[in-house]
């Protein structure tokens, strides 16, 4: 889950429940952008979220709750629809999320924007593949449930086409659901002039995830089960994580496994020091090519803006493509 949803998620609890009391609709906005120093490359700037939310809530004649929450993104409109039965809250809509996105942000990140779930993995929450969920939420004695049913996509088949060889210009004829090929002297040399390659469909995505505490702990676990209707393999990908305060500082740990040869492990401990949010992660990944990444985080809270700062030292496994330091200002400012 990523940091833009981790913080639209906050804006839209917290006008949906100023609004619900008045059944009155609300207006927020965000916009999360990032200066970046990456191995002294030069400066770039981007943003995480650049976004407008709208909500409202209020009760139907029957007694049910009902709360709409509109979020207006660089991806475009995102619309929730929650219906509160007094039994779980049924959620429509083509904002809904999968269970495991929903929950799976990391306890053991604590930078001010950057933060969600798995990192450097090959971890697919079924969000992307879920479409427009539908989604039952409930709670049992401090824990939340969630439980989302995804669309599921048919197959489609390919249709004859033709390609070019980019090098010497030969166009050749390319076969219903072929995809491009290469030569041998280059990596990529062709390009597709006509016709479709095929398309794997999957079976609807079912994602279960949940969160409460348990002696102190904040705990939180989810699976998702992606059945595809080919040759890739299926995947039930799935997570934990434990969040535990002591003596002043939260300590975090995360584990991502993608059910398909990666796993990453995370941890973390952050606090407060002399008015500073600071804190360091830490960051394994487990795959074909392992890697390593250790952040240093500190950020502080000024009312309608925040600012934080982040060093970020990435190592990859017997090469030195892909290691990485990387210093990140970010600001966040919200209305």
């Amino acid at each position: 889950m990523n940091r833009s949803k981790i913080i639209a998620s906050s804006a839209l609890a917290s006008v949906m429940a100023a609004s619900a009391a008045n059944a009155e609709m609300s207006i927020s906005g965000l916009y999360a952008g990032t200066l970046t120093d990456a191995d002294g490359g030069g400066l770039a700037s981007g943003f995480s979220s650049n976004s407008i939310y709208v909500s409202y809530s209020d009760s139907m004649d029957n007694g049910m709750g009902v709360s709409v929450a509109m979020s207006l993104t660089a991806e475009g409109l995102l619309t929730d629809v929650n219906f509160d039965t007094g039994m779980g809250v049924i959620g429509l809509g083509n904002g809904q999320d999968s269970s495991v996105d929903k929950l799976d942000g990391s306890p053991a990140c604590f930078s001010l924007n950057v933060c969600g779930g798995a990192e450097m993995g090959q971890f697919d929450d079924g969000d992307t593949k879920s479409g427009d969920s539908v989604m039952y939420t409930n709670s049992f004695m401090g824990w939340t449930v969630k439980v989302s049913r995804g669309e599921s996509v048919a197959s489609a088949a390919g249709t004859d086409g033709m390609q070019m060889d980019i090098d010497d210009g030969t166009i050749t004829t390319l076969a219903a659901g072929a995809d491009l090929t290469t030569d041998a002297d280059d990596v990529v040399t062709t390009v597709r002039l006509s016709g479709t390659a095929a398309v794997e469909g999957h079976d609807a995505v079912m994602s279960y995830a949940t969160k409460g505490s348990f002696m102190g702990a904040t705990i939180a676990a989810g699976l998702s089960s992606i059945d595809m209707n080919g040759a890739t393999a299926d995947t039930d990908p799935s997570f934990v994580t434990v969040s535990y305060p002591l003596a002043g500082f939260n300590l975090g740990y995360a584990m991502y496994d993608g059910d398909n040869g990666n796993e990453e492990t995370q941890m973390g401990v952050g606090g407060s020091m002399m008015g500073y949010d600071v804190g360091v992660g830490f960051y394994d990944l487990d795959a074909t090519t392992d890697s390593e990444k250790m952040r240093v985080s500190v950020s502080k809270g000024m009312g309608a803006a925040s600012f934080g700062l982040d060093y970020t030292e990435t190592d990859v496994s017997g090469t030195d493509t892909g290691d990485a330091d990387e210093w990140n200002f970010m600001y966040v400012v919200g209305f």
